[in-house]
């Protein structure tokens, strides 16, 4: 480890160090620490089209609970200074927006949002000792990611890519869905893409006959249709971020005439007319009083773009995890996510961080339940969530099957 990071971290943990002193002169009189915590988020702020919408949403998500926790009164009594970064969609612009939320003092972030970017940063998250929490950043191999000491600095709140793999096999497999015997998996060409269609590849029943990898945004993808179609599977698993469906359009407008299984956040509410029949796997909407209230909160930005939640339900952790610590630093937010949102205890909810501080200083345990999910985390640091089997049926959509949790627990390893 270089000298420069080793200063950064001291500087960082003489002020955890500082905070929990403060506390304790609290306790004999003396004066407790009023210093901001600082926390910061990376988001691809300078993105266009359909990321950008995200990246906004996010941010105001992120702000709105900052500013939640700050009214009832912050972590332990301090303001949360939020300071938030551009990733850009760069690994390399992301690394220079991360360390300088660490030299500006964070213990903790929300994002990354991109996979590739939260892959690229993840040994510097466990280096720098700064716990982030993504909303959206869903490869199966940051389950394991960011561990040094035996601490992960690596959460989320969106679920793990193995349980929608899960479920997108499940539809090919199954005679009641699509029951297919060869498949072309299409995926776009990025660490998302290609970790997703690796675990649909493991898990099908049938033989993946074609593996086609596409980048996005072009206008035209006529060779890799071509290769679908020559393919003559009996199904297409495509995997890609919403918005990303151009390929998708010339495949279902082309002479391939098999089934589609399409990953999550693909179908929009207005659904496209050449998207009838297809199937999906979507995480199960919880119409939760948080959602709602979340919604109420965020009116001026609804419809929310996709993993919106999320970021507001990874910001109210931090806050919550840091007074459960009782001391603000990343290992200690790390040590304390599981203990705050493991699904026992007396919930609290969006907007009640007042409550959430209520019930830990009478030494009551607490259970958030999110505006995205009841983001119950597991020793991995991700939540196991029930995901619905649907079919689109015209310009609506047929709920065929729910998928509860405990479908997932022991099977997303």
């Amino acid at each position: 480890m270089n000298d420069y990071l080793s200063r950064r971290r001291y500087l960082r943990l003489a002020g955890g160090s500082l905070s929990a002193s403060s506390a304790l002169a609290g306790c004999l009189g003396g004066k407790l620490d009023t210093k901001p915590v600082q926390v910061g988020a990376l988001l691809p702020l300078s993105a266009s089209g359909f990321l950008e919408t995200v990246a906004k949403h996010h941010r105001r998500a992120i702000e709105q609970a900052v500013t939640d926790i700050n009214d009832a009164g912050g972590p332990l009594g301090r303001e949360l200074k939020l300071t938030v970064e551009d990733t850009e969609l760069d690994p390399k612009t992301a690394k220079t927006a991360f360390d300088s939320l660490v030299d500006s003092g964070v213990v903790g972030l929300v994002g990354p949002v991109v996979t590739d970017i939260s892959m690229a940063l993840a040994d510097s998250f466990a280096e720098e000792e700064v716990i982030a929490v993504s909303p959206s950043s869903t490869h199966p191999a940051l389950a394991s990611a960011a561990v040094t000491d035996a601490t992960k600095y690596f959460a989320r709140t969106a679920a793990n890519d193995i349980q929608q793999a899960l479920v997108m096999a499940k539809i090919l497999n199954s005679e009641r869905f699509v029951g297919a015997e060869t498949v072309a998996i299409v995926h776009v060409d990025n660490s998302f893409g290609e970790g997703l269609a690796s675990v649909i590849d493991e898990k099908i029943t049938g033989k993946t006959v074609e593996t086609v990898a596409f980048p996005p945004g072009r206008e035209t993808y006529s060779g890799r249709v071509s290769r679908v179609v020559r393919s003559g599977a009996d199904a297409v698993a495509f995997v890609a971020e919403p918005g990303n469906v151009t390929i998708l359009q010339r495949l279902a407008r082309s002479s391939f005439d098999g089934e589609f299984v399409l990953s999550e956040g693909i179908i929009p509410g207005d659904v496209p007319s050449y998207m009838d029949g297809m199937y999906s796997a979507s995480v199960a909407a919880e119409q939760t009083t948080g959602s709602i209230k979340l919604r109420q909160e965020l009116d001026d930005i609804t419809p929310l773009a996709p993993y919106t939640q999320h970021a507001y339900d990874a910001t109210f952790l931090l806050g919550t995890a840091i007074q459960q610590a009782g001391t603000a630093t990343g290992t200690a937010i790390s040590n304390n996510l599981v203990s705050v949102s493991g699904g026992t205890g007396q919930t609290v909810s969006v907007d009640e961080f007042g409550r959430a501080v209520t019930l830990i200083d009478a030494d009551r345990t607490v259970n958030y339940q999110g505006a995205s999910s009841s983001v119950d985390l597991n020793e991995n640091l991700e939540p196991l969530n029930a995901y619905i089997i649907e079919r689109v049926d015209g310009d609506g959509m047929d709920e065929l099957e729910l998928l509860r949790a405990s479908f997932f627990q022991g099977r997303t390893a």
